[in-house]
């Protein structure tokens, strides 16, 4: 008689295997990104000059950072 890999396989079968947590907890990151993600294209599009000044001023900051080292 051969043991089977998982030894609770007798009890539970492979057809109640649940999603892994770490795949449900993926899923529900990836709703939230992609909700994020509408959301600040919302504002962008709302605000579109705040966005191009405020990407200059990073650009700006960044670029000073990197010739002060």
């Amino acid at each position: 008689m051969a043991a089977p890999i998982n030894r609770l396989e007798s009890i539970w079968s492979r057809s109640e295997v649940r999603e892994e947590p770490a795949a449900l907890e993926q899923s529900a990151w990836n709703t939230r990104a992609k909700s994020w993600e509408n959301s600040f294209e919302g504002l962008l599009a709302k605000h579109p000059k705040a966005a191009i000044v405020a990407a200059a001023a990073v650009g700006i900051a960044l670029g000073w950072i990197v010739k002060r080292k």
